[in-house]
């Protein structure tokens, strides 16, 4: 067998040796089988190379299959004989390797989404803004927070791991064993530190999008944590991935976004679940507090799901945000109305 031994020889094929998965066979080879020529009668010379054969026969105890790469050939003519035999069960080489590989072997290598993950430009009116960005998003607490506040609107990988229920799952899984005790204050903090005129205050002002989103994403962490990590009672999964992934109805993401800012399209009608009752209550529980930038919908999905599903008597924005935090998030949803300066920020976010 031709191989690259930088390939075996790499950091990740030895990680996996180190966890048993990959065996390697670092003995001395073998002693050279002795070779034996004797000239044909005809007086003709083998020119050729002889065959490469592979000979997978034997089955260690755990289930592994030992792979033996051996070449041989003869050739015979009235009695004379020309036979050549290797045995490559030997250390590492380019053209010597022997295994023994476990019938299946999962490795993930996916790394988690991150916000911002694309350049975010430079469309700055300081050079302060992008470098706050690019503080705050390589700092390792906030990153194992995985905000997946920010992720919503600006992730790619994010984007792709909405794609498969296995790897929004895992997201999820990470997100949510975030400490909200640690994490919300931290969100709360870079929210300020992110409007202040030593940072992005000027380009809030003159409502930069990537700065409104990224100060949209870090206010509404709190609740976006609590709505994403609530689970289907029925079946355990994640309620945010059953609505992120239902191929059936567009819509049943569409509440998620309003917590941000952005309104449900007009005639959107989610699916009228549990999932979305409870995630309705928990922004409800937000809705009244003035530094949210959360939109109305509950009008809209009172009218898909009838009378009462999602409360409507909620003023929003009237609430000092510890107040509301105080009130708790209890069977109340999110109201109708919607302070002017929110209503204002949606739409130049949907622009």
């Amino acid at each position: 067998m031709e191989v690259d031994a930088l390939v075996y020889e790499s950091s990740y094929f030895q990680e996996l040796a180190a966890r048993g998965e990959i065996h390697i066979d670092l003995t001395e080879p073998p002693l050279a089988r002795a070779v034996h020529v004797e000239r044909r009668q005809d007086s003709v010379v083998p020119t050729s190379v002889p065959t490469s054969i592979l000979d997978a026969t034997s089955t260690s105890d755990s289930g592994a299959v030992s792979t033996t790469a051996s070449s041989s050939s003869s050739s015979s003519a009235a009695g004379t004989t020309l036979a050549i035999a290797t045995d490559t069960s030997t250390t590492l080489s380019p053209t010597a390797v022997s295994t023994s590989i476990s019938p299946s072997v999962t490795v993930v290598t996916t790394p988690l989404p991150s916000p911002f993950d694309t350049s975010i430009g430079s469309n700055f009116t300081v050079s302060s803004c992008p470098t706050f960005f690019s503080n705050f998003l390589s700092n390792s607490t906030f990153q194992s927070c995985l905000p997946v506040s920010l992720l919503l609107q600006n992730s790619n990988s994010f984007f792709r791991a909405e794609r498969s229920t296995t790897l929004l799952t895992q997201t999820l899984d990470s997100a949510c064993n975030a400490p909200l005790a640690i994490c919300s204050p931290l969100m709360s903090n870079l929210a300020s530190q992110l409007i202040a005129d030593a940072n992005c205050g000027a380009d809030y002002k003159l409502q930069n999008p990537l700065v409104l989103q990224a100060h949209a994403g870090l206010v509404a962490y709190e609740p976006l944590y609590r709505a994403t990590c609530l689970r289907d009672s029925g079946s355990g999964a994640y309620c945010f991935a059953e609505a992120v992934t239902n191929t059936t109805n567009d819509a049943d993401a569409y509440p998620y976004y309003t917590a941000l800012g952005l309104n449900m399209p007009a005639g959107a009608s989610p699916t009228c679940s549990q999932c979305l009752k409870d995630t309705m209550n928990i922004f409800a529980g937000y809705a009244n507090a003035t530094d949210q930038p959360l939109a109305s919908c509950a009008a809209q999905v009172d009218i898909a799901c009838g009378s009462g599903f999602a409360a409507t008597d909620i003023k929003a924005g009237s609430v000092k945000k510890n107040a509301a935090m105080a009130k708790g998030h209890g069977s109340v949803n999110v109201s109708a109305g919607i302070a002017t300066i929110v209503v204002l920020l949606s739409y130049v976010l949907v622009a």
